[in-house]
């Protein structure tokens, strides 16, 4: 069993912005949850059979898929977030039918090859997170996820000057997106496996 993900990675100053942010976090508060993975927006993630049924799967449907644009406009929290425990802070990227299609190719594509595991306590009270995790693997696929750029999740109270000052920030970045990639996930430790070009 391996744990994967298919990541958006961040260019140019949309990139140095959040690994300056990510730098900040580890400053002020060492140590807090996802601080150290790589800057990235998450399309999927999940336990599969095997790291080659998976990029043999994302090749197959990279000929159906085509660059896109993101846009990036505006901070917000995660608060108490369920899968971590802390304050998850993130850019928001707006979310549109173009990156909401891109999803959902890449998890009908790889569902093959995706171990069925138990659902997870914090999925199991919400019907769309239940339902798109016993079909992927992943509770956030559909008009339900929540595109983003996490930056760290914060262990500590609300109103940490962390999270005021990261709140306060005004962020809007366009990007257009013409790279998925594929990593390897254990614990913290992230092994990039593959390149797509859109």
């Amino acid at each position: 069993m391996t744990a994967v993900a298919i990541f958006i990675e961040p260019q140019g100053e949309l990139k140095t912005s959040l690994s300056i942010w990510k730098k900040k976090v580890e400053e002020g508060l060492p140590g807090q949850p996802y601080c150290s993975h790589p800057p990235h927006c998450t399309l999927m993630h999940a336990d599969v059979k095997g790291e080659g049924l998976v990029d043999e799967r994302i090749c197959q449907a990279q000929g159906s898929l085509s660059a896109f644009q993101v846009q990036v406009s505006g901070t917000d929290v995660f608060w108490d977030d369920a899968a971590i425990g802390g304050h998850t802070l993130y850019l928001k990227i707006t979310p549109s039918s173009e990156l909401l299609d891109v999803q959902l190719r890449l998890a009908e594509a790889i569902s093959p090859a995706v171990l069925p595991k138990e659902v997870p306590a914090f999925v199991e009270n919400n019907q769309n997170l239940k339902n798109s995790y016993k079909k992927y693997g992943f509770p956030f696929v559909g008009s339900h996820w929540i595109p983003h750029f996490s930056i760290a999740s914060l262990r500590t109270e609300r109103s940490h000057p962390l999270i005021t000052e990261f709140l306060s920030w005004q962020p809007v970045y366009e990007l257009t997106i013409g790279e998925l990639t594929l990593w390897r996930i254990e614990s913290d430790e992230h092994t990039l496996i593959g390149n797509y070009t859109l």
